[in-house]
């Protein structure tokens, strides 16, 4: 697997030869492609394998926040794929990645054989509501310093609630305080929470891609209505709900790792 800079985008490449599966990563927001580290090494042999970080994310250096958006993160993702010749493969995104997903879909039917949409956050409108603490998170760490900001986020009310009813959830929250380059990274939480991957429903409507929505339940940040408005809004698109991302992490990890692997004709 080698490493490289394409614009604003930072990723890994493994191409495999030897196999015809292809399978393109993408993270969630503020995540990198770290997120996929059990699945990369699962499929080292048997797929070929994009992981994307993108701009403002993992040691991706945000330049130009105003180059944060969706239809810009895709445009990036599509061009990087022509660019390394992928024509055709499995996209899987979680959460930011897999509205990301759903959007090169939409702008590139014949490119994307199958979706694996893990754990919706957007449906089609900006700045939905359960998102709501990502978007203060990153007005926080833009505005002061990283100490300040945790004290922020220790007072709010939907933070406190959090930790005390899903740990692991509140967790991975404060996690955006403690990654490297957290305030350089900062704008694009508040960013991509107010972009939009889609203008109406309709576009959803439109990606007849085979599809396989995942969800779980205990998770306020990425809520099973958004998965099923999802799954029901794609006219090829089946629901599959795992073990709680947030309560049996090794259980959700180990399911999602067996499910892309079928999903790219691989047994697990």
């Amino acid at each position: 697997m080698f490493h490289c800079e394409y614009g604003k985008l930072n990723y890994a490449f493994h191409r495999n030869c030897d196999v015809d599966g292809t399978l393109v990563l993408l993270h969630g927001l503020g995540a990198s492609h770290a997120q996929f580290s059990s699945l990369i090494s699962a499929t080292k042999s048997t797929a070929s394998v994009l992981a994307i970080d993108m701009p403002g994310h993992g040691e991706n250096i945000m330049v130009d926040s105003d180059q944060v958006s969706f239809d810009s993160f895709c445009h990036l993702i599509l061009c990087l794929c022509d660019d390394v010749g992928i024509t055709s493969a499995v996209f899987a995104g979680i959460s930011m990645g897999s509205a990301l997903a759903l959007a090169c879909a939409a702008h590139q039917a014949d490119l994307v054989r199958q979706l694996v949409v893990v754990r919706p956050s957007w449906l089609v409108s900006a700045a939905p509501d359960h998102l709501s603490l990502i978007d203060r998170c990153g007005q926080w760490l833009s505005e002061g310093s990283v100490a300040a900001a945790l004290t922020q986020l220790e007072a709010d009310p939907a933070y406190g609630a959090m930790r005390d009813d899903v740990p692991l959830a509140a967790a991975s929250v404060r996690g955006l305080f403690e990654r490297d380059h957290a305030k350089a990274h900062a704008p694009v939480l508040s960013r991509m929470f107010h972009s939009s991957p889609f203008k109406s429903l309709a576009d959803l409507r439109s990606i007849n891609v085979p599809a396989t929505v995942v969800g779980t339940h205990v998770d306020s940040l990425h809520p099973m209505a958004v998965a099923n408005a999802v799954t029901n809004a794609l006219p090829n698109a089946e629901l599959q709900i795992l073990p709680p991302r947030y309560l049996q992490p090794e259980n959700h990890q180990a399911a999602l790792n067996d499910l892309i692997l079928k999903k790219l004709g691989v047994a697990a």
